[in-house]
């Protein structure tokens, strides 16, 4: 007991805790002064962490010190104290390195020409790999009340654009994937909640996510609670749960969104961004809730049902509650584009641009990409695409629609396959990138290359069956039917009732002559069929199959089945130019014209400018179907007149082959085949080639057309078995080469050729245009 009294007695004399206890009131007074350096100057954050970690470091220095050192008057320095030292700068910097990890500096600034004002900006982007990917899905409505639905995909949709802020992160949800939306509902999701976390994870995998996010929305008598939970996607584990409960929603959903930033910012110890202000939920999407709900009711008719219209109505009730809510202006470009409304979807864009402020950097982007598409001034917009790319450099999207608008927009294939390239090193063997990289070589003709890079995505993906299915519609662009038939079946074999491949295997049917067989088994693929866009896939072949065939009532019944089955899902715009064209070719094969006219004036009506001068095109064909070849060229001329404007090179192959036949008819043949030739240069570039291998064809058998009517028989027959021999189904090809084969003084194989046809004729109805005239070409030969 005396011991411990002299010891402290000693204690106080020497000063011991006074001196401490100042220097722990100075580590504090220093924390303070390091914060607000941080805050006033250009000083790290963790300047004031490292103050404290160090400072407290030298408390037993500082205790040593005044040990020796605290009683009044002169000491002596001893050697121990001396030594002592450099071990406590030691003990300081293990301290350091243990407690405090460097921030991460994940941001760099960039300076770009803005197109639109000619002026340098300024864009706070992440570092190359410090992208943050996230897959966000709807919450769970847990409170009981289904008049708090909206807040399922209200929830989830608002912390998502307070996430989209950080230029470090990234986020997708089931609102902008249309693929993330179609795989939680076709495993029979019908409202994309609910599902388990295992789909969830998956999906998330699936698109190369980093982080995953789900969340629920709990009651507690009048109080909501907002829960969510972030997962690690390559582990499954839970990194966090954050929940937030105030009397204001929108600032509980805020608090939820900053945590969850917070949180993934932290993982990879990444500072955070300094250019974009850090605005609340209530100041860049708005604060009034009923608005916000219109907003979400928008989403949810275009997202759930393809209800345009609905969609469109919803939002002007949003912007008549809050004419500040830029993502409202947003969501109506898209709406208006797809609604084939240009003028519309202008003004949208330029009611967003006024409120630019409130928008994330990458929707910015996009605004100034569809204001320039839709004002017909495709360079500029393509120039936007790429100062996207720029200013994020590890965003996948980005780089798919470069690639996509190069080669659609632009028409730069070149381009298109570095943009694809640069996509599949983001994506580390994504199927994506090689897909895409195998259809560009598909369009520059290199079938080898094509093979290659499936056959590398095969390699890395031996459990997949789409480099499978993308090989086989290779070998069948390429003509190689039987190639694309083992290939087909592999696939088949590979992946249990896969549509697509068994799709494939009915289409090559028909291309080795089961033309019926091919048609039950299609009937049966549209009752096994998992989805509405399974089914139409189905019967687009079904209707082209039936039209190739001859059998064009039956093709326009299916059409009009893909036509109401379609509203589901395909934009209006897209409903009304694809079918509405094929009603109408099929009525003047028919030589039902006068109907067919009605239907197109029907499809004029219902088109909105500038769209409406496509249809120019349309009927350009019809009337050259008719042999009206004033009124086809006057039509002509005006779809020139509107391209100008518009700068969609995907019509080029059209408008050249269209000038091509008007030369013909004029008699200036080498003019033409020059035209022709173009015209399928163009076509086999087209990203439609892709989609509809007989375009090239149709082109093909123009050209022969021409070579016929100079007299260049053997040319054309040439020209025709080109055809033929890739799309044997493809009898109009065939006409005509028995009508080259009995100008070129052959008849016996002009009615060989016309026996082939009538076994693929052999149920066409009797009022097809085509189909009487070769009867009568028939009588013709056999009468001699």
């Amino acid at each position: 007991m005396t011991r411990k009294k002299n010891l402290f007695g000693e204690l106080l004399e020497r000063r011991i805790p006074q001196i401490l206890g100042m220097y722990v009131a100075a580590v504090w007074l220093a924390v303070e002064i390091a914060d607000w350096m941080s805050e006033r100057f250009d000083v790290p954050t963790q300047f004031s962490s490292y103050v404290f970690v160090i400072m407290i470091s030298f408390i037993p220095l500082v205790g040593l010190l005044a040990w020796g050192h605290g009683r009044p008057g002169k000491d002596q320095w001893t050697r121990k104290q001396i030594m002592f030292i450099p071990v406590n700068l030691v003990i300081a910097w293990f301290a350091v390195s243990s407690f405090i990890k460097p921030e991460v500096q994940a941001t760099e600034l960039m300076t770009l020409l803005d197109e639109e004002t000619g002026q340098m900006v300024e864009y706070e982007v992440a570092k190359q790999g410090l992208n943050q990917k996230v897959t966000g899905f709807f919450w769970d409505n847990q409170t009981g009340d289904e008049s708090l639905n909206w807040l399922s995909y209200g929830s989830a949709w608002l912390v998502s654009q307070d996430l989209l802020r950080n230029p470090l992160i990234t986020i997708q949800t089931p609102y902008t994937s249309q693929n993330i939306m179609s795989a939680v509902r076709d495993r029979g999701f019908d409202d994309a909640t609910g599902e388990p976390l295992s789909l969830d994870l998956d999906i998330a995998g699936d698109r190369n996510a980093k982080w995953m996010i789900r969340g629920k929305i709990t009651k507690d008598d009048a109080q909501l609670t907002f829960e969510a939970s972030l997962y690690d996607v390559v582990t499954g584990a839970l990194v966090t749960t954050i929940s937030s409960s105030y009397s204001d929603w929108l600032f509980a959903l805020d608090d939820v969104a900053e945590q969850i930033g917070s949180v993934i910012l932290n993982e990879v110890n990444a500072a955070e961004p300094t250019l974009l202000p850090d605005l609340s939920i209530s100041d860049h999407v708005s604060n009034d809730l009923e608005a916000i709900r219109q907003v979400i009711q928008s989403l949810n008719a275009v997202s759930f049902e393809n209800d345009y219209e609905q969609g469109i109505d919803y939002l002007k009730k949003a912007l008549e509650a809050d004419d500040q809510l830029a993502d409202a202006y947003v969501l109506l470009i898209d709406y208006y584009r797809n609604m084939g409304d240009f003028e519309a979807a202008k003004a949208a864009s330029e009611e967003a641009l006024k409120l630019d402020y409130k928008l994330y950097q990458e929707s910015i982007f996009k605004v100034k990409a569809n204001y320039y598409a839709v004002n017909g001034e495709q360079d500029r917009a393509i120039k936007v695409l790429e100062n996207w790319v720029k200013i994020h450099p590890d965003s996948a999207d980005a780089w798919q629609a470069l690639g996509w608008n190069y080669t659609v927009i632009g028409h730069r294939l070149d381009d298109a396959l570095m943009a694809y390239e640069k996509l599949g090193e983001l994506q580390e063997l994504g199927s994506t990138a090689l897909v895409s990289q195998a259809r560009i070589y598909r369009l520059k003709g290199d079938q080898e290359k094509a093979i290659k890079a499936l056959s590398y995505y095969q390699q890395v993906n031996p459990e997949e069956a789409s480099p499978l299915l993308e090989m086989a519609e290779t070998y069948l662009q390429f003509g190689e039917i039987e190639q694309a038939k083992e290939k087909f079946e592999a696939a088949s074999l590979l992946s249990f009732n896969n549509i697509d491949a068994e799709l494939g295997l009915a289409k090559v049917m028909a291309m080795q002559g089961a033309v019926d067989a091919s048609l039950r088994k299609m009937d049966e693929l549209v009752e096994q069929a998992d989805s509405v866009q399974e089914q139409v896939e189905v019967l687009a072949e079904k209707e082209t199959l039936l039209f190739l065939t001859g059998r064009l009532h039956d093709a326009m019944d299916v059409v009009v089945l893909m036509k109401e089955k379609s509203q589901s899902y395909l934009p209006p715009l897209q409903q009304t130019l694809m079918y509405g064209a094929k009603e109408v070719s099929y009525l003047l094969y028919l030589q039902q014209e006068e109907l067919a006219w009605q239907k197109f004036d029907e499809m004029r009506a219902n088109t909105k400018p500038p769209f409406d001068q496509i249809l120019n095109l349309m009927a350009r064909n019809f009337h050259d179907m008719l042999g009206n070849h004033e009124e086809a060229s006057a039509a002509l001329a005006a779809f020139i007149e509107f391209k100008k404007q518009f700068q969609m090179s995907v019509y080029d192959q059209f408008i050249l082959s269209s000038q091509a036949v008007e030369k013909r008819h004029a008699g200036e043949f080498e003019e033409a085949l020059r035209l022709h030739d173009l015209a399928i240069e163009e076509s086999r570039q087209s990203i439609l080639t892709l989609e509809v291998l007989y375009i090239v064809d149709e082109l093909m058998l123009q050209k022969a057309k021409t070579l016929m009517a100079e007299g260049r028989y053997e040319e054309a027959i040439e020209v025709l078995d080109q055809v033929i021999q890739r799309n044997p189904l493809y009898a109009q090809c065939q006409v005509q080469k028995a009508r080259a084969l009995s100008l070129n003084g052959d008849d016996e194989a002009a009615l060989e050729v016309i026996q082939q046809i009538k076994r693929l004729w052999v149920n066409a109805d009797p009022d097809y245009k085509d189909w009487v005239e070769l009867q009568q070409f028939e009588r013709q030969l056999t009468a001699i």
